[in-house]
Formats: C-alpha cells, structure tokens, sequence
C-alpha cells in the first residue's frame, strides 16, 4: 500500500515533465524548421501522444476484442476534449481560432458521425454491429487526404513568435524522449491507480470511468496543460482535433484494415456524448460570449459522462 502510495504520484509527475519537454521540443523544432504550429499541433503532437491507442487497438482487434478497440478511441477523445481542453480552459484563454483549427475540429465531428452512423446502420444482430474492410479503406483514404491537404495548406505565416533558445538536435530528443517517458510511464500510473483503488474497495465501474479513461488519455491531457502553460491555445486546439482525426480515421481504419471486427451497439450512446461535446467545443471557440465559459462547460460534460458509465456498470 505505501508504495502504492508513493508510486502513482511519482509516475503522474514524470508524466507532467515529460509533457513538458514534450511540447517544448516540438515548439523549437517548428521554430528551427520553420514548421506552421499548425502542423505541430496536429500532425506531430496529436500522433505523438496517440501511439499508446495504436498498441492497444491492434492488439485488441487482433484478440477480436471490438468493445475495447471502438471504446478506446471514444473514449480518448471524450477525454481529451473534456479533460484536456476543460483543464487547459482554467488555465488560459481561447481566441477566435483561425480557419484551419476550426476546420479540423469539423473533420473530426464529422468523422464521429460517420462512426455512429455505421454503428447505427451495420447491425449485425440486434445488440452488435461490425466494421468492415470497406469502411476502413473508405476512412484511411479520408485520413491521407485530410493529411496531405493540411499540410500543403498551412504556411504558419500569422504563427505566434518562438522561443529559439532549444537546438535543433535537442529539440528532437525532447519530443522521442518525452513521448516516449509519457506512454510509459502512463501505463505504470493507470496500473498502480487500478491496484490502489482495488486495495481500498473501489467499484471497477468508478475505476473505468475515472481513473482508466483519465489515464489512458494522460499524454494528451498532460501535452494540453504543458501547452497551456506556455500559453500555445493553438497547440492545445490542434492536438485534441489532430487525435480525434488520427484516432477514428486513422486508428480505427487501421484496425479494421487489419481484421473486421464486431462491436456493441450500446456504444452510440458514447459516440453521441462525443458528438455533443463537440459541438459545444465548436460554440465556445465561434461564440464570444461562451469562450470564457469553455473550461466549466467541457469539464461539467466530461463528469455527466464519468456519471453515465457509473450508472450502466452498478
């Protein structure tokens, strides 16, 4: 117990400094590079942190465990949106987004619709539905074409000013490095927050949807705060849109890519809270008046939906 006690702790604070270095090595290498934020938010940031989800799915599809593959991915985002981008809100505040942050933060609502619109229609038997090997060709051909527009779009000309302190060389060591030390060591604080809870009597439905949805999302939430710290709000917009993109059209057309798989139709319910928060993200980055409410607004919708899995695990 006491080095439970003694252990988790230390873990989660690895995992805060690693996010750190993180972001901060990947600010100096759009700097160094002359890389738009843009892509560093999006495309290196979001992938960086998402490498855990690519583990798991694989290996869950390969396993024929679809609840897990299709559960994980909404769950992340879920996580992201509202702990991420809800905690960051406290932190600092959001301006009017440019264009192709907002953009992203559509593709990928979007891309969620498509989701529960499969879900809704593949019934393959009243309580399931499958993914199949066309749909996840369909998703990865929408994933490579998002990327390559993204990237031949962005010029970073209206960028906010770099600190160009950091080498380039060391730049890079921060990013493998603190991407790296941040899926390890997430790993080890959702394990040892697991033991400890199942020491004290904890429900496994408490477990689920606090402590393991929170965890297996901590380098992206972790990468949120880091940047939020620094003030980057671009950063934090396109990490969250960048994962929800990769983790839906690029992950789970991967994983379907790899074997069709068959998963509960209950998982509309979460596909839709996901859809919602969304939207609500949508309001408060377009609409003023809702701006400074952004944080409260994603953090009251993350805990309705932590209070929802209590609810059909009792």
């Amino acid at each position: 117990m006491i080095f439970l006690l003694l252990a988790l702790p230390l873990c989660l604070a690895v995992v805060v400094v690693s996010a750190g270095y993180f972001v901060k090595g990947a600010v100096a290498i759009a700097q160094r590079l002359s890389v738009p934020e843009f892509i560093v938010g999006s495309v290196i940031v979001a992938i960086g942190t998402s490498a855990p989800e690519v583990a798991i799915n694989v290996s869950a599809v390969l396993e024929n465990a679809g609840d897990i593959v299709i559960s994980n991915i909404i769950g992340s985002n879920i996580v992201n949106i509202g702990l991420g981008i809800g905690v960051a809100g406290l932190l600092l505040r959001f301006d009017r987004a440019r264009p192709e942050y907002l953009r992203s933060i559509i593709v990928g609502l979007f891309a969620t619709v498509a989701l529960l619109i499969n879900t809704l229609l593949s019934n393959d038997g009243y309580f399931s539905s499958y993914f199949s090997l066309a749909y996840s060709l369909a998703i990865l051909a929408a994933f490579a074409y998002y990327m390559y527009s993204s990237i031949r779009s962005a010029d970073g000309s209206d960028d906010e000013e770099y600190d160009a302190s950091t080498g380039l060389w060391l730049a890079v060591t921060f990013v493998v490095g603190g991407a790296i030390a941040m899926a390890y060591f997430s790993d080890l604080a959702v394990y040892f927050a697991v033991s400890l809870s199942n020491r004290i009597g904890i429900s496994e439905a408490v477990i689920g949807a606090t402590i393991i949805a929170a965890g297996g999302s901590l380098p992206e939430v972790s990468s949120c705060i880091a940047a939020a710290r620094i003030k980057r709000p671009n950063l934090i917009l396109g990490n969250v849109a960048g994962s929800q993109i990769f983790n839906i059209l690029g992950i789970l057309g991967l994983s379907g890519a790899i074997k069709t798989f068959h998963y509960s139709t209950i998982l509309w319910v979460d596909m839709a809270i996901l859809i919602l928060m969304t939207v609500i993200l949508l309001a408060c980055i377009r609409i003023t008046v809702m701006r400074r409410f952004i944080g409260v607004l994603l953090l009251g919708a993350y805990g309705c939906y932590a209070l929802y899995l209590i609810s059909i695990s009792a």
